[in-house]
């Protein structure tokens, strides 16, 4: 049963309203105001459905009467059954947000109307009720991308345990027995230092390795355009590809210490995932600015993937979850044979998740 307010003071319109009601077999409870008090008073107490309202009434018209309704049950239909108010202001009407108009000599096309923008005004609520579950599970997302951080953390802290402990600890390991030789093996000396000079060397390289991975880059004196350069020049020194590095210089809003290390780290990462899995020849990354936001693009020409079958993958959803922690947005565009393009967009200084 469908609860209509009818806003309308000639008791012969009312009669004519619901016999037409009635002749579709409509289902219905219906609540007659005739006045601004008492439209009002229903409006608060009956909570109708739908309204059926009059153009002009003594002391009171229709363009009030939506405007009230607005304040109070704005996503309640609003329909003027009215004699010929015009065209051009049935249309302003409409413009200005009433859901349909009805000719007081066309109420057959009332129930018409009045089913449909009850339909719309159902398809509104189920949308609303969608969106609000989509950002329940938004939430729910995040919960798993933070479970996710925390899991790649760790997993990252026994690959560095299992670092030092195979490589680092081994090589000084043999250092030590290199240096007990000395006492015994006095004439070997400067083949056993030659040797502890090296590894030793060796395991400083792998320590300063293991370190650069822990400690963040400093951004407060140079910014992330020369802590990024400095990861570039790491890179080439390998020369597993060409690399190309563009940024505007910045303008508008500063990015915060915490975003640009965001950006650093998903640069990083990014890279990792090239130098492992692309078989890349040229990587391209941007750097550039809005008012209110940052891009990081990153391109290579690489093999490329289906971004579906990586979507789990823990260095993704490390990226993933940086992003959303600052409302920001990631994007992966790949395909086999055709490289990679990632695409990062943070807001400046936004409020953290």
């Amino acid at each position: 049963m469908v609860k209509i307010l009818i806003l309308e003071h000639d008791p012969v319109d009312i009669d004519l309203l619901r016999y037409e009601l009635k002749k579709n077999q409509f289902d219905y409870a219906a609540e007659v105001a005739q006045t601004k008090e008492q439209y009002e008073a229903a409006l608060d107490r009956f909570h109708p459905q739908i309204i059926l309202a009059d153009y002009n009434l003594p002391s009171f018209g229709a363009p009030e009467a939506f405007q009230l309704k607005q304040r109070i049950l704005p996503e309640v239909p609003f329909i003027i059954v009215s004699g010929a108010i015009g065209e051009e202001n049935a249309v302003q009407l409409i413009k200005n947000g009433v859901t349909d108009y009805v000719p007081k000599d066309k109420l057959f096309t009332m129930v018409p109307k009045i089913n449909r923008a009850l339909q719309e005004s159902t398809d509104r609520r189920e949308k609303i009720e969608a969106e609000k579950k989509l950002a329940e599970e938004r939430v729910r997302h995040q919960k798993m991308l933070a479970r996710a951080t925390i899991e790649g953390q760790e997993k990252e802290r026994a690959e560095i345990g299992k670092e030092l402990h195979d490589n680092v600890n081994q090589v000084l390991s043999i250092v030590k027995m290199y240096i007990s030789l000395l006492e015994d093996e006095p004439d070997d000396w400067p083949h056993l230092v030659r040797h502890s000079l090296e590894l030793t060397d060796a395991c400083i390289n792998e320590i300063r390795k293991l370190s650069q991975r822990l400690i963040p880059p400093e951004f407060k004196e140079e910014g992330l355009v020369a802590a990024v350069d400095t990861l570039i020049e790491r890179i080439r020194i390998a020369k597993p590809f060409s690399i190309s590095f563009n940024y505007d210089e910045g303008h508008g809003k500063e990015i915060n210490e915490k975003e640009q290390l965001t950006l650093y780290r998903i640069v990083q990462e990014q890279f990792n995932n090239i130098i492992k899995h692309a078989c890349a020849t040229r990587v391209d990354i941007e750097l550039t600015e809005s008012d209110e936001q940052v891009f990081l693009r990153i391109s290579d020409n690489g093999r490329g993937f289906d971004p579906r079958a990586k979507a789990t993958g823990v260095g993704l959803n490390n990226m993933l979850s940086r992003v959303r922690l600052f409302d920001g947005d990631l994007q992966i565009i790949s395909g086999a044979g055709s490289g990679c393009t990632l695409k990062v967009c943070l807001p400046k200084e936004p409020a953290m998740a």
